[in-house]
């Protein structure tokens, strides 16, 4: 749906092209002046469609790096590269190069720390002299300086260099500095007086008398938390930091924060879940994919469970008491999602005694003893245009007064066409946003490729609490079919069949940056195959982005399709520990 407004302008192209045709047929034949500049006209409007065409499907049309570096390096710095690449913490150039094995300055590095530490850059504050306030690294520095991490590398006049290339002894200073201001305070004073000596003795760098003093207590904390290490030869303080290296001591300090925190999870227990069952114990909320809203007349619409067509899936399953034990047994919170996304969904939006009706039916449901409840999940998709923005929140306004103690949660997605969500009345509105940061596909790109998806988390936080937000990770394979030279539109293979392709020797199979997802080529009778998978390694990178963020959690959708090592790695992630695995 992301290539409608796309779609309908080339439609309107093509229309002023049939019409340029008929009259150039009529008019004299083809002759004369006039005929001439229809002629030229049908040339650039030609042109103007296939440069629509290209940017709808081109990767270049989302402002994030989606291409991988024409100088990349296979070795360890290369997932750090393009994990700090998706954050937008890091910056390849113009000719898309990293140039890994160039040296680093001193602001380059400062920027990267303090992005790292997710500090405030908004405003420039009290800056070193050798700064000036007009200076690209001024935001960052400032921010340093006030935290007083650049202390030891000002000259004798108080005034910094921002230019020069950083040392590893300052770089390992800094890191120290920023690690050491988050820890408190009985424990920094504690290092500072003594530990930072038992561990200089520990190591016992040959080249340890190279350290500056006053930055050995730092040097030495960040390598106590194993961000940088000497080798045989020594720490080598004097030595330049080249930018790969540098991408891999940020990395590292990142991880080292997130590799410990814990993550709440929410699982879509909908379409052909029940295999995943006993998995609930995994989860702090589970959101039952059992409604759907029926609008097909002015005045009318209600909720239903049940369905005598085969339109939707999302109706309460026979057995659905088991569903609801296991839920109660792991004694998690229980959400009823309601789905539409009918092209009539904006003029739903305006008629208020449907609207009404919906909310009385969706009450009785909720209301109803057997299914006990907690909460309701609204998952209405396909609001185009911002005109629908403020009668969705009106909407939400409505149901939320009739809720009572019910929580609500509100399923969004990314904003790049999709402008009828107000995020930030949303986020004021629901308990929950549910950020559906993929299905990018129509872009000729993966459902979520990172660098998308991180663009997704960043532009809801604007306006969207970070401890409302989760993470809406979907588990598919989207798999390109080219024959004859013509790529067919994507599609979506069972999980199961992928599993079996992937087991194929013929099948090669890679890991693509800088999507960070399961890349599988093969051929068959059919044609030529491309497909990209999100694996346990990728939904692994995802989970990593949400707690780097400290979002409130991350969702799966939907539960049937995780496979055994996925919720292998759901367990060790969960909050809820993984003492039961479930399977």
């Amino acid at each position: 749906m992301m290539l409608l407004p796309f779609l309908k302008q080339i439609a309107s192209f093509m229309r002023l092209l049939l019409w340029m045709n008929k009259y150039e047929m009529n008019y004299n034949g083809g002759k004369g002046r006039k005929c001439e500049e229809l002629i030229m006209l049908k040339k650039v409007s030609f042109l103007v469609i296939i440069l629509s065409m290209l940017f709808a499907s081109s990767a270049f049309a989302y402002n994030v790096q989606l291409q991988p570096f024409k100088d990349e390096e296979n070795d360890y710095a290369r997932d750090p590269i393009y994990t700090l690449s998706a954050l937008g913490i890091i910056n390849g150039y113009e000719d898309r190069t990293y140039r890994p094995n160039a040296d680093l300055t001193r602001e380059a590095f400062i920027k990267l720390l303090v992005m790292a530490s997710q500090l405030e850059t908004a405003t420039i504050g009290t800056i070193p002299a050798g700064v000036a306030k007009d200076r690209w690294s001024a935001p960052f520095i400032s921010v340093a300086y006030e935290h007083q991490w650049i202390d030891s590398l000002l000259d004798q006049n108080g005034s910094f260099d921002p230019a020069q290339t950083i040392t590893r002894q300052e770089v390992a200073m800094l890191v120290g500095k920023a690690l050491l201001d988050s820890e408190k305070d009985e424990v920094r004073q504690q290092w500072l007086a003594t530990d930072w000596k038992k561990e200089r003795d520990i190591r016992a760098f040959k080249d340890q008398s190279a350290i500056d003093a006053d930055m050995q207590p730092y040097v030495y904390y960040a390598a106590s938390r194993g961000i940088m290490e000497g080798d045989l030869a020594g720490f080598k303080p004097k030595e330049s930091l080249i930018r790969k290296q540098a991408a891999a001591v940020i990395y590292r300090l990142i991880d080292k924060r997130v590799s410990e925190e814990k993550v709440d999870f929410t699982g879509f227990y909908a379409i052909s879940s029940y295999g995943a069952i006993n998995q609930m114990n995994k989860l702090t909320d589970v959101i039952l994919g059992w409604s759907h809203m029926e609008y097909s007349s002015a005045g009318f619409a209600t909720l239903k469970t049940s369905s005598q067509t085969s339109k939707t899936v999302n109706v309460i399953p026979s057995g659905y008491v088991e569903a609801l034990t296991a839920a109660d047994s792991a004694q998690i919170t229980k959400e009823l999602m309601v789905f539409y996304d009918n092209s009539n969904l904006k003029d739903f939006l305006k008629d208020k005694i449907a609207q009404t009706a919906f909310i009385e039916s969706l009450m009785t449901t909720l209301n109803e003893p057997d299914y006990s409840f907690t909460g309701v999940s609204i998952d209405f998709e396909g609001l185009l245009k911002e005109e629908s923005a403020a009668d969705y929140i009106t909407f939400l306004q409505d149901l939320k007064k009739q809720l009572g103690t019910y929580t609500l949660s509100v399923a969004v997605p990314p904003i790049y066409y999709y402008k009828g969500y107000d995020l930030k009345e949303i986020g004021e509105l629901a308990d929950t946003v549910i950020l559906m940061a993929h299905d990018f596909t129509d872009s000729q790109l993966p459902s979520a490729p990172l660098p998308l998806v991180n663009d997704t988390i960043v532009t809801a936080l604007q306006v969207i609490p970070k401890e409302k937000l989760v993470l809406g990770i979907s588990k598919q394979a989207n798999q390109w079919i080219t024959s004859n030279g013509a790529t067919a539109s994507p599609v979506i293979p069972a999980i199961a069949d992928v599993e079996k392709r992937l087991a194929m020797q013929s099948v090669v199979k890679t890991w693509s940056m800088p999507y960070f997802l399961a890349k599988a080529e093969f051929a068959d009778e059919r044609g030529s195959h491309v497909m990209y998978y999100e694996d346990t390694q990728s939904i692994d990178k995802k989970i990593w982005l949400a707690k780097f963020y400290e979002l409130k959690g991350v969702s799966l959708w939907q539960m049937g399709n995780y496979t055994a090592a996925d919720w292998e790695l759901i367990g060790k992630q969960s909050s809820r520990g993984s003492s039961n695995s479930g399977l």
